[in-house]
């Protein structure tokens, strides 16, 4: 069979020609007989064929000489990724005494007779540190908020007679409402931990909060203002404050921080606006509390860890190479991946990796890698015009012992392994009983082949490198890691006269400026990201916060593709908060649990359709500038399964944490470019019909 043909060029004879016979009037406008029996276009039909062999040649290079051709215009193929995952430790018993997780690390999940394990290794060490419990206090985050001088400062509770008979005292207000909270001040710093908090409690306190859907959540303070993380809750044996029992909390990164007067880092348990509906009737009473370290999550990748791999022997002559005997081989880290050549008498070199020797003098210790062949390369040496010999790059000795000192092999999809199958410690660990990963691991490619390559080039070639229009931000801002979607907002976007309800307003934009509205990129699982199949999706306010460092890495990529002179806005979009409240009708012979099922399917269509990530009648998340109108609600509660009528649907403007801060939208709601829907809290009413 013949071998496939690769078409760097798809141009045939009558493409050829027919290019030809259109150029014909721009270089030579007195040439205007083009007919077949002209001298001219023979000659035209001659050089067309002639073209047509030389392409159908160029189209049977080899694979290596496609990729030396590809070389030239800067397209390489994309070596292997590895996948990435959260991996956490957990101990066999609290520990008096701080226990380190070492870098590289190895787990993996289970060997089976079909599958070979798939082993991961971690990328930073870890550190189990015993907690201190240092402060706790009871406070109204919205009084902090709005500065209410009689509740700022809150009420600390007495360390020194927590345990003691007869001593209690509510965790939150005698009568509970949101935004109370209970903080808790530990000296230590427990980024990514796992906590386990032993709470002895009143039992009455409590009586009647579902303990599946407790009205509070847990969070941890990373700076900022205002910035609050999500702490995920493992197991709540607690049910609620209900009974005594323990927490597990999985802390996010830690900032230190200073509250009540105290400084140290901040848990704190915060009431929600559920608490208005099916909160706490008196708040719980604590009689004790002990905390421990139960485990840390380090980040992990999918590679294995090869140290001190013998290469070969120098011969002394320049440009040798050496092939690694495992791959893929995944990027090298310049500080930790490098190669040791030993003299005969002793004396030891490093060689550093580079990308190229263009760089490289003769005593500059360094090699190249080629992650498609896994071939070490030494400097070449150069004949110059003068006939002198010039080395890029320092020749190990003749004789030298050459030897890689580490490297990492691994990645590709089959990395992407699902949550909780990271099981296996491939080494033990003292006083570490088991590990996890509670997420899946993510972001595993595999290498990029040479057919792909080919068909990218195009794109690649039209690719754009210079932001001029608001298509080109809005593109290069996407493309961003972290940035979820980009809004360039411009001077003639905003109507004239336009007026917006409640807080909503138009943004300025003055000539000479580019303003780009970022939307931080969130995935199921982060802390702050709702799991619940009631509410998918439901973003925490502070999620959406466009971070410093996510600021900066946008500003740098825009920064170098931007015309000289303009300047640019970098900003959040205009989050516009709604809460809706609709009362529907089922069916008349609907059950009281077919009539919850029809409720949680209407919640979950409307925290879907709007979400800024995956609503809009696209389900690609709500559009920037899109107007909300009533109608489009009570199609799409009509729609959900089990629901004949759709009597009432209220759409109110909130603030999240101010329950005061409510406007009634009527018929539509529309909204400046810059801006984008989000769900607060959704309420809907199923009646029997």
């Amino acid at each position: 069979m013949p071998l496939p043909t690769v078409n760097l060029d798809d141009r045939r004879f009558d493409d050829i020609l027919e290019e030809a016979r259109r150029l014909i009037p721009q270089f030579c406008p007195e040439w205007t007989d083009h007919n077949p029996s002209d001298p001219g276009m023979a000659i035209l039909e001659v050089f067309a064929w002639m073209t047509d062999l030389l392409l159908y040649r160029v189209n049977q290079v080899p694979d290596k000489l496609l990729i030396a051709f590809l070389d030239l215009i800067g397209v390489q193929l994309a070596p292997p990724r590895a996948a990435q995952a959260p991996v956490t430790f957990y101990l066999s018993a609290p520990q008096d005494a701080p226990l380190a997780i070492a870098p590289g690390t190895e787990v993996a999940t289970l060997r089976t007779e079909v599958n070979e394990a798939t082993v991961f290794s971690t990328e930073r060490s870890g550190v189990i540190r015993p907690p201190v419990l240092t402060g706790l206090y009871t406070a109204n985050t919205l009084a902090q908020v709005r500065g209410d001088a009689d509740d700022t400062r809150g009420v600390r509770h007495d360390l020194a007679q927590l345990g003691l008979p007869g001593y209690r005292f509510p965790i939150f207000q005698p009568q509970p409402q949101p935004g109370d909270a209970l903080f808790v001040q530990l000296q230590d710093d427990h980024s990514d931990h796992v906590l386990a908090l032993h709470f002895g409690v009143e039992l009455a306190g409590g009586a009647g909060v579902n303990p599946n859907h407790p009205p509070y959540v847990w969070e941890a303070w990373q700076g900022g203002v205002s910035r609050w993380a999500q702490c995920e809750i493992e197991y709540d044996g607690t049910q609620a404050f209900n009974v005594s029992g323990e927490l597990i909390l999985r802390l996010p990164t830690l900032r230190e921080g200073t509250f009540f007067e105290g400084r140290g880092y901040w848990l704190r348990c915060r009431l929600t606006n559920e608490q208005m509906h099916a909160g706490y009737r008196v708040s719980p009473d604590l009689e004790t509390l002990r905390v421990d370290a139960r485990g840390v999550t380090v980040p992990a990748r999918h590679a294995t860890v090869v140290r001190n791999e013998l290469l070969g022997q120098s011969d002394g002559t320049p440009g040798q190479r050496f092939t690694l005997l495992n791959g893929p081989v995944l990027h090298l880290d310049p500080d930790r991946d490098l190669i040791e050549v030993l003299t005969p008498e002793g004396d030891s070199t490093l060689f550093t990796p580079v990308t190229d020797f263009s760089l490289s003098s003769p005593l500059d210790p360094h090699f190249t890698f080629d992650t498609a062949t896994r071939e070490v390369a030494f400097g070449p040496s150069v004949l110059q015009p003068d006939g002198s010999v010039y080395r890029f790059g320092l020749t190990p000795a003749q004789g030298a012992t050459i030897r890689m000192t580490r490297y990492q092999y691994g990645g590709g999809a089959v990395g992407n392994v699902p949550a909780r199958s990271l099981s296996v410690l491939k080494s033990s660990l003292p006083y570490v009983a088991r590990v996890t990963n509670h997420a899946p691991a993510v972001g595993g490619r595999n290498a990029q082949q040479l057919e792909d390559a080919v068909q990218r080039v195009p794109h690649l070639l039209r690719t754009r490198t210079r932001a001029v229009t608001a298509d080109d931000y809005e593109h290069l801002a996407a493309q961003v890691p972290g940035v979820a979607r980009a809004r360039c907002v411009t001077p003639n976007m905003h109507a004239p006269g336009q007026t917006y309800p409640g807080q909503i307003r138009a943004l300025h934009v003055p000539p000479g400026q580019v303003t780009v509205a970022v939307l931080p990129e969130v995935r199921p699982g982060d802390p702050g990201v709702d799991a619940d199949p009631l509410t998918p999706g439901r973003v925490a306010p502070e999620r959406l916060t466009l971070s410093a460092e996510l600021r900066a890495a946008v500003q740098e990529e825009l920064d170098l593709r931007r015309p000289v002179g303009t300047t640019l806005d970098l900003r959040a979009p205009q989050y516009v908060w709604v809460s809706v409240t609709a009362t529907v009708r089922a069916a008349h012979a609907a059950s009281r649990p077919a009539r919850e099922d029809v409720r949680r399917r209407a919640l979950h269509a409307l925290y879907t359709y709007l979400s800024p990530y995956t609503g809009g009648p696209e389900g690609q998340g709500w559009p920037f500038g899109r107007t909300l109108t009533l109608s489009e609600l009570y199609g799409l509660l009509r729609a959900v399964p089990g629901l004949e009528v759709v009597e009432d649907v209220q759409v109110v403007l909130t603030e999240p944490g101010q329950p005061e801060t409510r406007e009634v939208v009527t018929g539509s709601l529309p909204m400046p470019p810059q801006a984008l829907i989000v769900s607060d809290v959704h309420h809907v009413r199923v009646e029997q019909g």
